[in-house]
């Protein structure tokens, strides 16, 4: 090699070394420079204390659709970017792994590409184990890792990927879901000089353990920065220009976020006091009192919570039938608390709902069939039980009448409130598992409010009100889940004399004549349940 070359290599490297300096003191720079974003002011203030404030932690709680955790992914992206390989080590973590895989490292994935194509390629690899990995003259160095602890185990798991240097910097997506021992693990890995936490979330569950941050007079809430993102701080609002030399980059940036349409609706449906309307429009925690039925604890689980399909366990759908405008039928399939909606589609007359429910049930083998059996509902049921077109298949057909009679009055006011309550128990404990990607299902959740009777039992509020929450919307997909998941044993039990009065039970045609044969005494009527 030639001295002017050696002089050439010498000076790029003081030139590189110089501008990973710049860039360490300015992420706004690095992101700018090397992925080509930039970032609304609310925003850039925020991020701004992340990662070069006087505290080392920050926490944020925002409204819907601020792009949260694209801002983290670029954060997370410069932390491994420059700094030198082992001087700092991320962990990136969320309530659910899901989280981390499809939303984090998708996005970072993304800058990538991105940093490639403007010829600024991002140093190390992704690894399809949620690590980012640097191989370099002596060998791998982690610079990133994606990590959600098992409960009990946070602090094991955060203590283990320390990096060389003791500096580590934590980012966590969705912090109302995160619960105390994991924050405890974020103070015990972030003591080292430089090291850094960074929470962002949405205020929806009034409970959460990262509320406190926000309460001053706290420990806590001294030494964390917290921050509330309103919609209306979003350029959509503001007018202000992110991209103002590139109106298309512009656009494409406001496409992204919260648009003033959706806040304007949710203005219209939703009362200014009431939770949804404070965490997901102004990005503040809901009072303590809010009646939301499902609490986003137990929405958060349920979505996380991973059960595995058994194709050997008995087949459970639920079936709610389109009554007008745009409802949708749906079917709700559950193996064994793994629950999917399977099928859905617009309003068609009975006859040709009840094919597409009596195919679904012979194709996929299924052991019992729930469907609505009010109003519209209710022709869908009689034909599977009646008519010789749906005789075959071996599956029981249940009819369902959210009005009847809950097992105990004195708990909840019908059997509409008690198959809530027995969906959200079984949430809790962590025996469903909902389609992460399912984010009307999720709404809907968010969207059930009850109250209490006179006598203390609990009441749903009505269908047609919790419409109003949900754009005009019936809540379809959650009523099929609530039939396919709720446990049945306080009428069913496993016997015939354990049946309480006024349940039906219409199988199989030929499995019917056996049934009243052995028990004449039933008559020929079969009341609903």
């Amino acid at each position: 090699m030639s001295l002017v070359e050696v002089a050439n290599n010498v000076l790029e490297e003081i030139r590189l070394k110089s501008q990973r300096e710049l860039y360490r003191n300015d992420y706004h720079a690095w992101r700018h420079d090397i992925l080509g974003y930039r970032s609304y002011e609310k925003m850039n203030e925020i991020t701004w204390n992340c990662l070069h404030g006087d505290k080392n932690k920050t926490a944020v709680a925002s409204a819907n659709g601020v792009s949260k955790s694209w801002e983290m992914s670029c954060m997370i992206a410069w932390a491994s970017s420059v700094h030198e390989p082992g001087d700092v080590t991320s962990i990136v973590t969320a309530p659910s792994i899901q989280q981390v895989e499809k939303v984090i490292w998708a996005y970072l994935k993304s800058h990538f590409g991105q940093a490639a194509a403007r010829e600024n390629a991002l140093p190390g690899r992704l690894s399809e184990k949620l690590e980012w990995i640097y191989d370099g003259e002596n060998g791998k160095t982690f610079l990133a890792y994606g990590r959600v602890p098992s409960k009990g185990k946070e602090m094991a798991v955060f203590q283990g990927v320390r990096g060389v240097k003791g500096r580590v910097f934590v980012f966590s997506d969705e912090g109302g879901a995160i619960e105390k021992d994991m924050f405890t693990a974020m103070e015990a890995v972030t003591t080292g000089s430089g090291s850094r936490a960074t929470v962002f979330g949405n205020p929806d569950y009034p409970g959460a353990y990262w509320r406190r941050f926000w309460d001053k007079t706290r420990p806590e809430g001294r030494t964390w920065n917290t921050y509330n993102i309103s919609a209306f701080e979003l350029p959509t609002f503001t007018e202000e220009l992110v991209y103002p030399e590139d109106p298309g980059m512009n656009e494409r940036f406001l496409s992204a976020i919260t648009s003033r349409e959706w806040v304007e609706n949710k203005q219209e449906i939703w009362s200014p006091e009431e939770a949804r309307y404070k965490s997901k429009v102004l990005g503040e925690f809901p009072d303590e009192d809010d009646f939301a039925f499902f609490s986003q604890a137990s929405i958060d689980l349920a979505y996380s919570t991973e059960i595995e399909e058994d194709k050997s366990a008995p087949l459970i759908l639920g079936v709610d039938v389109a009554r007008y405008g745009t409802d949708e039928s749906v079917i709700d399939a559950n193996r064994g608390g793994h629950v999917r909606v399977v099928d859905h589609w617009g309003k068609e007359s009975t006859v040709e709902t009840a094919r597409r429910v009596h195919r679904y049930a012979i194709d996929n083998n299924a052991a019992e069939v729930r469907i609505d059996s009010t109003g519209v509902g209710g022709g869908v049921y009689d034909m599977l039980t009646s008519l010789d077109e749906f005789r075959g298949g071996d599956y029981l057909r249940v009819g369902w009448d959210n009005g009847s009679a809950a097992p105990d009055n004195s708990q909840h006011s019908n059997k509409r409130a008690y198959s809530h309550d027995s969906l959200r128990a079984q949430m809790l404990a962590g025996d469903i598992d909902l389609d992460y990607e399912d984010e009307q299902l999720r709404e809907e959740l968010q969207a059930i409010t009850y109250k209490y009777t006179p006598r203390g039992a609990v009441q749903i509020t009505p269908k047609d009100e919790i419409k109003k929450g949900l754009s005009g919307q019936s809540p379809d997909r959650l009523d099929a889940v609530i039939m396919a998941a709720s446990d049945m044993s306080p009428w069913t039990g496993n016997q015939w004399n354990q049946y309480e009065p006024g349940t039906a039970v219409v199988q199989d045609y030929e499995d019917m004549l056996q049934f009243m044969d052995e028990l004449p005494m039933r008559g020929a009527g079969m009341p609903l349940l």
